[in-house]
């Protein structure tokens, strides 16, 4: 497979897990005492770089594929695995990503040959092939919330792993 160039492309959505029908439970579980007074779907964007490497293993020689996410407006890094894409949410606010794709690839292959030296407890791995880079939407809910006891707060909720981020 030919790594894509075109990052420019057709955005893909990673698929929501906590749906809009399940944040004020989210909510409650963060802290009873908020109540939702505005939601506001965001689609965040990554850039999803592939990569593929052959190991050999008992003499059998196999093909491994370790996936990176990378937020195109801080650079942050993380790897991924089963990456499952869903639909986008409706009416979501789309930041525009700040950061060009090859400084974040270097990030992201450096991120991977650390994890990988990490898994197999060497120091030397055979060479990372970019297999595929993607243009991916993380879906986010942004949260405009009332505490009793802390006036108004704006949280971000992961859609995906319902982590959350007071803003």
């Amino acid at each position: 497979m030919k790594p894509s160039n075109d990052t420019a492309s057709e955005e893909a959505w990673l698929k929501a897990r906590l749906p809009l029908e399940g944040l004020e439970r989210r909510l409650a579980m963060i802290d009873p005492g908020l109540r939702i007074l505005d939601i506001e779907p965001v689609g965040f964007p990554y850039l999803l770089f592939l990569y593929r490497w052959e190991s050999r293993r008992w003499g059998t020689r196999r093909q491994e594929l370790m996936s990176c996410l990378v937020d195109r407006c801080q650079g942050v890094s993380t790897t991924l695995e089963g990456v499952e894409f869903g639909d986008p949410l409706a009416s979501a606010t789309l930041p525009v990503p700040e950061l060009e794709t090859s400084p974040l690839e270097r990030k992201a292959r450096q991120h991977v040959m650390q994890v990988r030296r990490h898994r197999l407890k060497r120091r030397s791995a055979a060479e990372l092939e970019l297999a595929r880079t993607q243009n991916i939407r993380k879906p986010l809910w942004r949260i405009h919330a009332r505490h009793g006891q802390h006036g108004e707060l704006d949280l971000l909720i992961d859609a995906i792993n319902g982590g959350y981020y007071v803003m």
